[in-house]
């Protein structure tokens, strides 16, 4: 389906790891799937370029705050807005209609400093992944894509790395309309 694309790798990899050879031969096509395609990605982006001109900035923040989207979940403009993902109030001022278009199809081919998002394997085998809220010497703190803040006790993980996979869930470009698509690249421009 769809949505498979928003499967992180780096936690199907967790998951499968755990399980008998034949589970994993039988997942390399989702594997493959999910494999990032240099050559696809530009050629999707070429395909959605025609978006990136002409769209309603007050529709576009209806879409970016809407259920939809879900972008307000995460992501702040002004004072509204989640405290997961980087904050947008002036992202049209540093950013272009591309690099806007690329961040909303391809949420993973680049990261903010400071949003990267951290993969941790529990000694259970549990995968979760967030962007760390806060850590102690005891603690790690993540926040995680359906918006819950999880606190492992540093002795509960056997594994702890960084993500190549955002917790932005790629796909968005297929479940928006193309006007809807392209009003929320016309509201993220206007945030300067």
């Amino acid at each position: 389906s769809d949505s498979s694309a928003s499967v992180s790798p780096d936690e199907l990899l967790g998951i499968l790891r755990r399980y008998p050879e034949s589970v994993r031969q039988a997942a390399v096509p989702l594997f493959k799937k999910l494999g990032i395609d240099a050559a696809a990605q530009e050629a999707r982006l070429v395909e959605l370029a025609p978006l990136m001109e002409g769209g309603n900035p007050v529709a576009g923040r209806a879409v970016f705050f809407g259920q939809k989207a879900a972008c307000g979940s995460c992501h702040a403009v002004g004072d509204l807005g989640g405290r997961i993902g980087p904050h947008l109030t002036t992202i049209g001022a540093s950013r272009t209609a591309k690099d806007l278009l690329e961040a909303i199809v391809f949420p993973s081919a680049s990261f903010v400093n400071g949003y990267r998002t951290t993969l941790v394997v529990t000694v259970e085998g549990k995968v979760i992944q967030g962007v760390i809220s806060s850590e102690t010497t005891d603690t790690i703190t993540l926040k995680t894509q359906d918006l819950q803040e999880i606190r492992i006790s540093r002795e509960d993980i056997d594994e702890q790395r960084e993500s190549s996979t955002s917790i932005m869930p790629a796909g968005l470009d297929r479940q928006l309309t193309p006007t809807e698509l392209r009003d929320l690249l016309a509201y993220l421009q206007s945030r300067k």
